[in-house]
């Protein structure tokens, strides 16, 4: 029905011409898309929107050696307070490098091999599905 009370004169042919200008109107859309991804294929999207990263990577650089520096600052006053012997980058990096071997071994809970304790020991089996008997489930 329309406003003014007349029904809507919707026949088959309208409906298929609604159709068809529809399908019409997604195909050139696809169309438009592709030949967009084809002219910039080379290019970086960075490029396209004129991107630039905030800081260099010297900067990023800088800014861990200074993080890791207030760490260690900040573990020497609380090892100060409590009458413990402070700690010196020496002994960061050495406490580092064991923690990655014993990474590299495959022990602990961030292991790469998964972190089983054994090495030896295989890893636990994947559950297997149960077969079905039919085609159809019975009900």
């Amino acid at each position: 029905m329309t406003a003014s009370g007349t029904p809507l004169d919707c026949t088959l042919g309208a409906r298929m011409v609604f159709f068809l200008m529809t399908l019409a109107l997604l195909a050139v859309g696809v169309v438009v898309m592709m030949g967009i991804a084809r002219i910039y294929r080379e290019r970086c999207v960075a490029d396209l929107i004129d991107w630039k990263p905030t800081r260099s990577y010297e900067t990023e650089a800088m800014f861990e050696e200074q993080d890791v520096e207030q760490m260690i600052a900040a573990q020497n006053e609380y090892r100060r307070r409590r009458g413990a012997s402070e700690i010196t980058e020496q002994d960061v990096r050495a406490q580092a490098a064991e923690d990655e071997q014993v990474r590299a071994r495959g022990r602990g809970p961030f292991a790469q091999g998964g972190g089983f304790e054994d090495e030896d020991e295989p890893p636990p089996p994947k559950p297997r599905r149960a077969k079905r008997k039919g085609k159809w489930p019975v009900r």
